[in-house]
Formats: structure tokens, C-alpha cells, sequence
């Protein structure tokens, strides 16, 4: 097994973040140990109308964005993706390193949210009777070049490049739920093929509007259970779980080689090891029936890492409190582990799912597990599921040991997957 770390190791060094939970490891650190949701009242639209109530949105989110835009206002994609590229380069000022061209950008995103209500306050302004000319003219009159730009993908890595220029291979990854994970992925091999030497990774997601609310109520996969408050509706692994709790937010990363990192005498945060991924569309929206995609995701990025699977000491799991992901993926880690069972992490029920940005919100935790060799408890798995596997490993109380090893797991509807191995650089 390929275990020994040098100069080639690949690690993350930075990040920038605003999340549910906060906008820095202690203040995530604080939430887990607290048991503090970051699941609150939606403020930035009316919600009298809809089910759902409350969302994983963070602080800043709720006080600056709101439903209909208020001008000059732009997509919240942009307003995080922008706040969490400044918090990075607070942290970490790339350009002092590395020229433009050796960073690149490889960033998970949704498709940016259309502005529901400015495109019915223009339908009201057309007349009934109105010709191709009298759209056009009512159209520019209307809207701005700007609201259109801002619907293009590459407007993220735009808001990006605002703060932090980046020159290298650049693209903008829509994977659904496993895009920000899957976006690390791909930016080491990136790394590894000399194409660049840093790149900023991460996702970015603002999709707790109204339209995205009406639609995920309409097709049943969100938690509008009654008998719970709002931040107890994510339950992963719960027998009672019935939908995941949405959420927004922005998590960016750098990642680079360990000499490089040493070499301004810093500290990396975490030793990428492994990546792994796969695509197994049997069904538009529900995991393959044998959980296959998760599997090979998983059996991939451990041999990739090298590692022996016996050593790997947690799964922070996609963990989505749905009926198909949650059992899905612990038959999945079953199949991958067999006897050995490593212990199950799953902090969507204390932020919810951020789709795009949620395996980024996940890794920020597991640097958090790294740094204070901690395992936060699942909240609001108060049942675990009797159709789980036998013996599966589920941290239902705060736990403290060392802890070497993580995989990651991100999920997406359609059968796309990605994993990650970590690696703690405390112990290795």
C-alpha cells in the first residue's frame, strides 16, 4: 500500500466558507459540540404559502438576498461564491505564490436561480395581442444584459476571478449533490497531469427560493413532516425520515502539493489521498438498485488512496435523510467494509442540504473531525432504522479519538457519485 506522504502529496491548505453553521472551523467546531442547527426561518422570501418554513441558509444569506431582487442585487450564487472568495483570500493570497496561469478553478455549482417573480411582473407588462417587435422592445426595456449574464455557469467562476485572478484550466461542474466533491476530484487530477500547480475547488449553491421550494415540495423529496419542527425534520438514518431539509451556502478550497505548503512554512489542513468516482443512471432520479455507483465510488477512491480500507477510521456519509439514500448507502458501506466498520458521520441534520455546495459544507467538517478529533453525533437519529445493516457504526453521541482516515461520500439523483480519502496530518 502506498502510504508514504512527500512532496508530491496533495493536500488542501485553505478555504473560505458561509454556511449555516458559520464562516470558520470554530464556529462549525462550536455548532457540532453545541448541537446548534443551523436550520432557521426563511427570510428571504414569503414562505406563508409553502410547507416548508425553515432552511439550512446562512446568516448573511438571510439578511442580504431576497425574493423578488431588490436592485442592484445579484444571484445569491454570486453574492456567496463572491464572500467565500474573499474570506479564501484573506486566508491565503494565491497570486504571492503561484502566477495566474498555474491556478485554476473547478468549482460545483446548480444552475443559477431564475428571478421568478421579475419574469411575471414582464409577462403583466406585455399586452395579450403583443407582436415579435413589441416583446423585443418590452424585453430590453424590461431586463438588463446583466440578469442574463448572470444565468450563465461561468458567472460563478467570474465572481471568483474577481477576487482571486486564476489563468488555468477553469470550468464550472454541474453534478447535482456530489458536484462540489466531485469538483476536488477532478482538480487533482489536474494537479497531478501538471496542467496547473493550485487550483480553488469547492461549490457554491442558493437554491432555497421560491420556485426550487415549489418544485422540490411538488416532487415529495424534501421533509415536510408535521410532527417535527424544522430543525428536526433531517433525520439520516432515522426510521422516521422522510425528506432532506434544503440549504445554501458556498464552501472554496486550495489545493496544492504538501512541498509547496512547507515551503512558506504553513500547515496543510488535510492530505487529499484518494478520488474516486462513478455513474451508474439505471433510474432519473433514485440510486441504482444494487447501490453500485456508491460502491464503486467508494472501492475507487480507497485504492486510489492506497490506504488499507481496515484503516479508515469514518465515513462522513451523504447522508441525506431520504428513504432511498440513507439505506442505499449503508448497504453500500457494508459491501465495502464487511466486518470492519468504521463509524458513520452524517452532519446534514445539523445544516441541510446544500446540492451543489453540500460535499464542501461536508468536507469543512471533517477538517473540523481532524482538528479536534471528533466525531459529531447524528442529530435527530433517535430510531436508527431497523432495515440498516446489522452492526453498522452510527455515532449517536459525541465521540473524541484519533482519528487518521475519513472517507467521503456525495451523492447525486441520477446515479452520479463521488468519494474521497483524507488523510489527517496530525497522525500521518
Amino acid at each position: 500500500m502506498n502510504t508514504h506522504f512527500d512532496a508530491d502529496t496533495l493536500c488542501i491548505s485553505a478555504y473560505g466558507a458561509v454556511t449555516p453553521l458559520g464562516s470558520n472551523l470554530d464556529e462549525i467546531h462550536a455548532s457540532f459540540m453545541n448541537e446548534k442547527s443551523g436550520i432557521r426561518e426563511i427570510k428571504k422570501f414569503d414562505h406563508r404559502y409553502f410547507q416548508t418554513h425553515e432552511a439550512g441558509i446562512p446568516v448573511e444569506g438571510n439578511a442580504s438576498i431576497s425574493w423578488p431582487k431588490k436592485s442592484p442585487f445579484r444571484n445569491g450564487e454570486l453574492f456567496y461564491a463572491g464572500l467565500a472568495a474573499k474570506r479564501l483570500h484573506d486566508r491565503l493570497r494565491l497570486q504571492t505564490y503561484y502566477s495566474a496561469e498555474e491556478i485554476g478553478c473547478i468549482v460545483g455549482i446548480d444552475e443559477p436561480a431564475i428571478d421568478i417573480e421579475q419574469c411575471i411582473g414582464f409577462s403583466e407588462k406585455v399586452p395579450a395581442d403583443a407582436d415579435k417587435q413589441c416583446l423585443v422592445d418590452a424585453a430590453l426595456e424590461h431586463f438588463k444584459i446583466g440578469d442574463f449574464l448572470d444565468l450563465d455557469t461561468t458567472a460563478v467562476l467570474k465572481a471568483i476571478h474577481e477576487i482571486i485572478p486564476f489563468a488555468g484550466l477553469s470550468f464550472a461542474h454541474l453534478g447535482l449533490c456530489s458536484a462540489s466533491t466531485q469538483s476536488i476530484g477532478l482538480a487533482m487530477r489536474a494537479i497531478r497531469s501538471g496542467e496547473i500547480k493550485a487550483a480553488i475547488c469547492g461549490g457554491v449553491s442558493a437554491k432555497v427560493t421560491p420556485l426550487n421550494l415549489a418544485r422540490l415540495e411538488g416532487m415529495g423529496v424534501i421533509s415536510t413532516d408535521e410532527h417535527y419542527c424544522g430543525t428536526a425534520r433531517s433525520r439520516p438514518f432515522d426510521r422516521h425520515r422522510s425528506g432532506f431539509v434544503l440549504a445554501e451556502g458556498a464552501g472554496l478550497f486550495v489545493i496544492e502539493k504538501l512541498s509547496s505548503v512547507l515551503a512558506r512554512q504553513d500547515k496543510p489542513l488535510a492530505y487529499l489521498l484518494g478520488y474516486g468516482g462513478a455513474l451508474c443512471a439505471q433510474h432519473i432520479v433514485m440510486p441504482h438498485q444494487d447501490d453500485l455507483e456508491m460502491q464503486l465510488s467508494m472501492e475507487r477512491a480507497i485504492e486510489h488512496a492506497g490506504v488499507d480500507r481496515n484503516t479508515i477510521d469514518f465515513v462522513n456519509t451523504h447522508g441525506t435523510s431520504t428513504l432511498q439514500n440513507d439505506q442505499h448507502e449503508a448497504s453500500a458501506i457494508r459491501k465495502v467494509f464487511g466486518e470492519h466498520n468504521p463509524a458513520i458521520v452524517a452532519t446534514k441534520s445539523y445544516h441541510g442540504h446544500l446540492i451543489a455546495a453540500a460535499g464542501a459544507m461536508e468536507i469543512l467538517g471533517v477538517l473540523v473531525s481532524f482538528q479536534h478529533d471528533l466525531l459529531p453525533k447524528i442529530l435527530n437519529c433517535d430510531e436508527p432504522d431497523p432495515q440498516l445493516p446489522d452492526g453498522i457504526a452510527l455515532v449517536k453521541e459525541h465521540q473524541h479519538r484519533p482519528l487518521k482516515y475519513a472517507l467521503k461520500n456525495s451523492f447525486g439523483m441520477g446515479g452520479g457519485a463521488g468519494s474521497l480519502v483524507l488523510g489527517n496530518p496530525k497522525y500521518l
